[in-house]
């Protein structure tokens, strides 16, 4: 369905703004594999050992681990799935180690292959009840892939190595459209499988077994994700039960907000430990499903890099029920005093460990914050790529909302490209425009927006990832502002942009103007745009914006009355921090109740309706 609605048919003028799309390119795969990365383990030239095991837990993202894959351009990650048993996958989908497509989109074959390594089983015999157990799951973040019909392959397969060094299908999962089979064009939560390893043939000092996946050769259309391979002989089908306790998502971001802020708006808030999460966590899995329960402990710790002292923010022991699925692990880091500067870069970890089962081994789950010019909702992985619904006549719009603790500038914007797509060739010089609006009375996004700078996006998906625009003159933002795009009015061309899908938006956050309106979007995933700040106090500030607005009674008790108009109200105190803003509904009107501050001297930043800034030192008194 997503190469004929990509390349057969276009996309429908009318398709919903929340469009999401599967990735054209990934350019993240390219660095995760650059030269001078570490090597993910060590190729061998031994044939392995009964058991082979491999659940790609701790594993960099990346190619898979030489010591027990002989090759494969399959991803390891922690992105691509929804739920799976442990944290860490393989995904085979069109694109190669480098992230790049293998083909158009209107081609289908082989994609992705994952071979293990040599595996002596010359001492078995068909009898010795020998299986290789995996988890599949059909589909990606992004969606379920095509269905197979016809002469058009869309499968997962496994193949054995025989004795003659011949491969052999065993096993293969067709997608299959709704109604045909087991399967639905959609994710498709993680399914175990066995396969019996009982032919005389496979017995032998080289056996190798190998995924192969077939589809689209084009992007992430179709996907599958592959998790907890295990090898071995004396086993029992009918027990799916492992001991094992293990942590199955990525820890969730250290700010409450954001994913990344800068270092001075994180130290001008009124108080900075308020912008970290008060529920930073991950969850875990029980696989044994025999035992009434597993008990464990638990600690989570945050950490300066690259050698801060740790600090715990979490501590304790619990017991997992047998079976027991996606249990939330994780607690607030706002007790932990964190001073960050310009370019700090902070890492909060989970560890979990088994207080039963000598051997077992201890999991933990890392992320890493950074602090420094820019703001993110974005972890800086795109899973998917949005688009707007495209107008036959007017240009249509998207701005996403950011909160300051104080005045600032805004220099570029960086934006995550994905290329376009539709009917029709792509032209040479797909124009957008970049900008920045202030906030409306209603909380939204201004008509027009304050500053605009138009860049002409590269026509190659190859050129996909992270860019920047400068704006001519940095754009001076306090309170509340926008920064998105427009583009031009097509019904044939879609500018795709990356959408980060583990990741999600506060509410009121997302806004999309189509006929001259915004509308609130309620977005389950983060546009991967960014505002890179200056630091700077607004430079819209002036004797003459001072003079344009003055305020009475001063000194006052609370109550201080406006002359002149203005756009916003904002109050700082004596270390320039803001402690008081008027609220949305009441911007622009002749009196500011400041009475809930205290007694003392602050000073009133007054936006005025042509952008410049204005200053008041008013004092309050008891």
């Amino acid at each position: 369905m997503w190469a004929c609605l990509l390349t057969c048919c276009g996309l429908p003028a009318a398709l919903h703004a929340q469009q999401l799309l599967p990735l054209p390119a990934d350019p993240a795969r390219a660095r995760a594999v650059a030269p001078g990365m570490a090597a993910r383990g060590t190729a061998t030239t031994t044939a392995l050992a009964l058991p082979f095991f491999e659940d790609f837990a701790g594993q960099p993202e990346g190619k898979p681990n030489r010591t027990r894959w002989k090759d494969g351009n399959v991803l390891v990650n922690e992105r691509f799935s929804q739920a799976p048993p442990s944290r860490g996958m393989a995904t085979f989908d069109g694109l190669d180690s480098l992230g790049r497509s293998y083909g158009l989109p209107s081609f289908y074959g082989l994609t992705d292959v994952l071979t293990s390594q040599a595996i002596d089983l010359s001492a078995g015999r068909p009898g010795d009840r020998t299986y290789l157990s995996f988890y599949w799951q059909t589909g990606s973040i992004v969606g379920g892939p095509n269905d197979e019909r016809g002469s058009r392959q869309v499968r997962l397969v496994l193949e054995f190595l025989d004795n003659t060094g011949t491969w052999r299908q065993v096993w293969y999962n067709p997608s299959l459209l709704f109604g045909q089979g087991t399967n639905l064009k959609t994710l498709t939560r993680f399914r175990q499988r066995f396969i019996a390893v009982n032919d005389a043939r496979y017995f032998h000092a080289g056996f190798r077994f190998r995924f192969r996946s077939y589809g689209n050769l084009n992007g992430t259309r179709d996907t599958w994700n592959l998790d907890y391979l295990l090898l071995d002989r004396n086993r029992d089908t009918a027990s799916v039960s492992y001991a094992d306790l293990v942590l199955s998502a990525p820890l969730s971001s250290l700010l409450k907000r954001y994913a990344a802020m800068p270092a001075w708006q994180y130290n001008a808030a009124a108080n900075p430990a308020q912008e970290l999460n008060d529920s930073a966590f991950t969850t875990l899995n029980n696989l044994d499903t025999l035992v009434v329960g597993t008990p464990y402990s638990y600690q989570g710790t945050v950490r300066v890099l690259p050698a801060g002292p740790e600090t715990q923010f979490l501590t304790g022991s619990a017991f997992s029920a047998a079976g027991a699925k996606q249990t939330r692990l994780g607690g607030s880091v706002r007790g932990v005093p964190l001073a960050v500067g310009s370019g700090t870069r902070v890492q909060h970890s989970v560890h979990l460990s088994l207080l039963s089962g000598a051997g077992s081994p201890n999991d933990t789950v890392r992320r890493v914050t950074e602090f420094g010019n820019y703001y993110a909702y974005d972890d800086g992985s795109a899973e998917g790529t949005a688009i707007l619904a495209q107008g036959s006549s007017l240009p249509t719009s998207r701005a996403i909302r950011f909160e300051l603790n104080r005045p600032d500038q805004v220099l570029k914007i960086r934006y995550y490209y994905a290329g376009a797509s539709g009917s029709g060739s792509i032209p040479a010089a797909t124009a957008v425009t970049f900008g920045v609006w202030d906030a409306a009375a209603n909380g939204q996004p201004n008509a027009t927006p304050k500053a605009t700078v138009t860049e002409s996006l590269p026509t190659s998906v190859a050129a996909g990832g992270f860019r920047e625009v400068t704006f001519s003159q940095p754009v001076a933002v306090s309170g509340t502002f926008f920064i998105g795009y427009t583009q031009p009015a097509n019904t044939t061309l879609f500018i795709q942009f990356g959408a980060d899908l583990n990741s999600r938006l506060p509410r009121l956050t997302l806004f999309d103007r189509e006929n001259n309106a915004w509308t609130d979007r309620a977005a389950t995933f983060a546009p991967m745009l960014r505002p890179v700040m200056s630091s700077l106090v607004s430079s819209a500030h002036s004797a003459a914006a001072d003079a344009a607005v003055t305020i009475y009674p001063n000194p006052s008790t609370g109550l201080v009355q406006v002359q002149g108009r203005y756009t916003r109200a904002v109050a700082l105190d004596a270390l320039g921090r803001p402690v008081w803003e008027q609220p949305a509904a009441q911007a622009g009107q002749g009196q500011l109740d400041l009475r809930r501050l205290p007694a003392g001297v602050y000073v009133l930043r007054l936006t005025l309706p042509d952008g410049a800034v204005g200053t008041q030192r008013v004092v309050l008194q008891p």
